[in-house]
């Protein structure tokens, strides 16, 4: 089932939407779209796979990732329960952290308590280890998973 929504009220889609020189800013269709498309691909899914599971065209799941489709309060529901991210994750009123976050907490949830602990032992020694190689920036420490050990200069060389 095709959506031919009109456009957003006082937006002329074929203007540019910036100042010359300045890049244009995304539409909220856009923004909703990539969501839409790095949900999908994150989970293994094809456009087909989404349409089936939607009732729609193949044709309806690319045009709402281009952000060229409205997406029905239905539809976005519909998405939000495959893709298991929360509606305002897919509108783009949630960072990407908390994303993130919950999608750790549901792959451990299931673990047994020595794959937790192990885990744990894990995130701690990724917290520690520094910046990976060629990257600028150090690691964000997990702090939900508790302080690492401190080191000390000299250990730190050893």
């Amino acid at each position: 089932m095709e959506n031919d929504d009109p456009e957003i009220p006082g937006r002329d889609q074929n203007s540019p939407g910036g100042e010359a020189g300045q890049p244009e800013q995304p539409s909220e269709r856009q923004v909703v779209g990539r969501r839409l498309r790095a949900a999908r691909e994150t989970l293994g899914l094809t456009q087909d796979d989404v349409a089936g599971a939607l009732g729609v065209q193949r044709t309806s799941v690319i045009a709402m990732e281009a952000g060229r489709r409205n997406v029905t309060a239905l539809e976005l529901r519909r998405l939000a329960r495959l893709y298991r991210r929360s509606v305002q994750w897919l509108l783009g009123e949630e960072e990407e952290t908390a994303a993130v976050d919950q999608a750790l907490y549901r792959a451990t949830k299931k673990l047994s308590e020595d794959d937790k602990e192990q885990l744990l032992r894990f995130a701690q020694f990724l917290a520690t280890a520094g910046p990976p190689p060629g990257s600028a920036s150090p690691r964000a420490a997990p702090r939900t998973f508790g302080s690492p050990p401190e080191r000390s200069a000299d250990t730190r060389n050893q």
